[in-house]
């Protein structure tokens, strides 16, 4: 495993040399030698700028019909550019992601957390009294996790490990309200799977960059755009297997067969786990035990476009206690950062894949019969409406990975462990330090880059 110290100082270094427009070296003549990048996310991309401006020829191949995988802005509406995948920069102190975005001067939006407004199961806003109640029972929820992390031996999920210490068969129907918005809110939503499927022992497990999250006004695909500058890209380039002995590599898809000196694969979790993609000679049992273990999340997104907003326009956050556990409880106003009355809900694990079954119609207007508990039954019908199905998605099944329960940082260090100096593995999964994130997966694609370039 390379030293954290060490590590970062590297990619630091490779930051600089890479994204140096002074710098963009395609010389095949002297390339190193041939790279095929399988998926054109922010991994693969950012892999595929590195390797190519340190001399190496390169090639990704993109089972899509657009680059960015994950990572996906929709232009559907006339100036107003929403995020079907990732949205956020989230923490931009420190945060390569936002290095990135300064260096191409990309218009960033910071929402803040602080920022929220929370309304009570009447659709009333919250008084004092039951805000600070909510403040002191996620204190207690932050006390509770560290003593399960610190004390119990086994790892059960979440949700048994809190249930087991808050005593919830005694707590009142009101506290349990009160707990079950905060596990969403706070735990589900962020973490894109229910507290019965997260590892009670290692589902917060990893760092973060402080500061605000920012938001990418004109859509997240200006980070995408600006890596894939220069690169041969294949779209529409469906992998079906992957072949390596000590001749190369080949890589055969459903439009032909390509032949490298290595190949990284940037597939996302849920494809792997699907076996979809069919490796020859096969994966080594402890990886695909680590494909198996670790868990794929569903974060679903549902934007709605009004004619008007009817809502404090001075919020980042809209929370929402249910007396159904994770169901539209987050909402996110847009107004400000898009210059457009468009309000964002989420859903998260087993409800957010739930509703995947049901029509448009049917999600939208569950979603207005939420929104009009708090604004009342005279707001109007949105005039559109986007949403997504991650799950179904036949190119990620799913929308970033988690600790599942029995899995441990060391199935993502096994998922990032190459194969015999051929065939290498990138992608938020692999990412130990920063898992589920565009900056983790931006920097999964800088270390495999650094773990070629070091065996040439």
């Amino acid at each position: 495993m390379v030293n954290r110290r060490f590590f970062l100082c590297l990619t630091s270094l490779i930051a600089t040399y890479t994204f140096s427009s002074k710098n963009l070296a395609n010389n095949i003549n002297k390339a190193k030698g041939k790279i095929i990048i399988i998926g054109a996310g922010i991994a693969g991309l950012t892999a595929g700028k590195t390797l190519q401006n340190q001399g190496f020829e390169v090639i990704l191949l993109e089972a899509r019909n657009r680059i960015g995988g994950r990572l996906w802005t929709s232009k559907k509406w006339d100036n107003a550019s929403v995020d079907m995948g990732a949205s956020w920069i989230h923490g931009k102190q420190g945060n390569p992601i936002t290095k990135l975005a300064n260096s191409i001067n990309a218009q960033v939006f910071p929402t803040k957390s602080e920022k929220a407004i929370i309304y009570d199961l009447n659709g009333k806003i919250i008084t004092e009294d039951k805000e600070e109640k909510l403040d002191k029972l996620a204190q207690k929820i932050e006390q509770i996790i560290i003593k399960i992390q610190n004390k119990y031996n086994d790892d059960i999920s979440l949700q048994k490990a809190l249930e087991k210490e808050l005593n919830w068969q005694q707590l009142s129907n009101s506290d349990k309200d009160y707990f079950n918005f905060l596990f969403n809110y706070n735990i589900e939503l962020e973490y894109a799977a229910d507290i019965s499927q997260l590892s009670a022992f290692y589902f917060d497990d990893g760092k973060a960059f402080d500061g605000d999250d920012l938001l990418f006004p004109k859509g997240y695909t200006v980070i995408s755009d600006y890596l894939a500058k220069g690169l041969n890209i294949r779209l529409n380039h469906k992998v079906v297997s992957i072949e390596s002995n000590n001749q190369g590599v080949n890589v055969i898809t459903n439009q032909g067969n390509f032949q490298g000196d290595k190949v990284i694969v940037t597939l996302p979790l849920g494809v792997l786990q699907k076996n979809i993609v069919k490796f020859s000679p096969p994966l080594p049992e402890k990886k695909l035990g680590a494909i198996n273990q670790l868990g794929m999340g569903v974060l679903n997104k549902l934007y709605l476009l009004f004619p008007k907003p009817f809502w404090q326009k001075n919020y980042h956050w809209i929370g929402k206690i249910s007396d159904k556990k994770g169901q539209w409880s987050g909402w996110v106003n847009l107004e400000s950062a898009l210059k457009k009355p468009i309000l964002l809900g989420f859903n998260a694990g087993k409800f957010g894949k739930e509703i995947e079954s049901w029509s448009d119609e049917k999600i939208v207007a569950d979603a207005m019969k939420n929104l009009r508990q708090i604004y009342g039954n005279s707001i109007p019908q949105p005039i559109d409406y986007q949403l997504t199905r991650w799950s179904q998605d036949a190119f990620s099944f799913g929308s970033y990975s988690y600790y599942a329960i029995n899995s441990t940082p060391n199935h993502r260090q096994e998922l990032a462990k190459p194969i015999n100096q051929q065939v290498f593995f990138a992608g938020e999964a692999t990412s130990v330090d920063y898992p589920a994130t565009v900056h983790g997966a931006y920097l999964s694609g800088l270390r495999v880059s650094q773990e070629i370039i070091a065996h040439q």
